[in-house]
């Protein structure tokens, strides 16, 4: 029961100061909300960012002539850049004329004015013949510009090839004594504009017409439940619980210190509890103050940004070893320490470092080089978001067992030597 008093004491005095209380919970929330509402939401039921809409005015100066046999190529540009991106993200209207829509993007009543030619469909369907499509756009936006000048690009790439189509078409028939009629050609020319749009669609989607990617059946269900929004909220929340649970388990340890200096430890040792009961009673502490300090951030980050963890015995494993191994880590620095001025610059300077080496300030980023990847996990912290991630994604007991079991050894490994130093300094 002396021990639990100990702990229960220190747990007390951690927890009135506010100082404390901010770094162990406010923090880390704050930091992850800060992110999430920069990004749009990003753990939302999109499963991704929501982009501004960006509006765009088409001016349609084309002319086809009676050569082109009724197509009308810059009718189908139009359409088909309607329906190439949802509405949400380009809003595509009509202009009368090239100063309306030059003049509504200098009022930024429009964030990019798309100008078509008057021969756009001459230089379709009349060898050697060349168009030109304008681009004019608000110089203070990028993003959404950036989305239109791909597109376009995309899609006059698809009319060029159309062309280099129709040219070849028209030699194979001359080389035989016959005449391509207006209306083949056009219809060359549409099949082959719809079949470039589709693919270069493909091409951004990471997929292709010739190629059936599958997954097993597990990781489509897995896919289904957690989305990659989601698992990046979670991955920079991961991150964040991490880092602030390693400095509470320095934090929670530094009181032995502290007491040491303020004789308030000395007056312990004069009681019957033996001076083992005394140490153990406080590094109960911390690991009870890591506990507390887990669940609280678990519960609250998955009511405020509705991040699923995932299997419950799995998150149960992962944070077990990171309780273990922040509470280890801590007493372990701590016991290397005489005094608290020598506590800061460890818990501002050591605990960033080592949290920086195992990935906890990159966590929202995908592809990282791997030899970045391999460093990390010379760290417990860097195991402990591995394991994370892995829960996050679906994973399982078994999947998060290596991680936990890494995490669970170094804690404990640091836990004894870290007690063996102090044992000896107040023998």
């Amino acid at each position: 029961m002396k021990i639990l008093d100990i702990a229960l004491k220190d747990m007390l005095r951690q927890f009135r100061s506010a100082f404390a209380v901010v770094m162990m919970f406010i923090t880390p929330l704050l930091i992850t909300g800060i992110l999430y509402f920069a990004f749009g939401s990003m753990g939302g039921d999109g499963g991704g960012f929501d982009l501004p809409t960006t509006r765009v005015q088409v001016v349609n100066l084309d002319q086809p002539g009676i050569e082109a046999g009724g197509f009308e190529a810059g009718q189908m540009f139009l359409q088909l850049l309607r329906s190439s991106v949802p509405p949400e993200l380009l809003q595509v209207t009509v202009a009368a004329n090239e100063t309306l829509a030059r003049t509504a993007v200098e009022r930024q009543q429009a964030g990019v004015a798309v100008i078509i030619p008057p021969d756009f469909s001459a230089a379709l369907t009349t060898p050697g013949q060349q168009a030109q499509i304008t681009l004019y756009q608000d110089p203070t936006l990028t993003l959404g510009p950036g989305i239109v000048k791909d597109l376009v690009s995309q899609l006059v790439d698809g009319f060029a090839g159309s062309s280099i189509a129709t040219g070849v078409v028209s030699e194979q028939f001359e080389a035989r004594g016959l005449t391509a009629d207006a209306e083949t050609l056009q219809e060359i020319t549409i099949r082959y504009t719809t079949w470039a749009q589709a693919l270069g669609q493909a091409g951004e989607q990471g997929t292709h017409p010739a190629l059936a990617i599958q997954s097993p059946r597990e990781a489509d269900d897995r896919e289904e439940e957690t989305g990659e929004g989601d698992v990046i909220l979670g991955s920079v929340m991961a991150g964040m619980l991490i880092f602030f649970a390693f400095f509470s388990g320095a934090s929670t340890a530094e009181s032995i210190i502290r007491e040491h200096e303020e004789g308030t430890l000395a007056r312990l040792f004069t009681t019957p509890t033996s001076r083992g009961g005394i140490l153990a009673g406080k590094f109960l502490a911390v690991f009870i103050t890591l506990v507390v300090q887990v669940i609280v951030l678990l519960v609250a980050s998955a009511l405020v940004f509705g991040i699923r963890w995932g299997d419950p015995l799995a998150v149960g494993l992962v944070a077990l070893g990171l309780i273990v191994s922040a509470a280890g880590l801590g007493v372990f620095l701590m016991s290397l320490l005489k005094s608290t001025r020598q506590s800061g610059p460890v818990m501002g300077g050591v605990l960033t470092i080592t949290g920086m080496l195992g990935g906890l300030f990159t966590t929202g980023f995908e592809n990282l080089p791997e030899a970045y990847n391999t460093v990390t996990l010379f760290t417990p912290h860097g195991w402990v978001l591995r394991g994370w991630k892995l829960a996050l994604r679906g994973g399982g007991v078994g999947d998060v067992l290596l991680p936990s079991l890494v995490t669970l050894g170094a804690g404990i490994i640091f836990f004894a030597v870290g007690t063996l130093f102090f044992r000896r300094r107040f023998a």
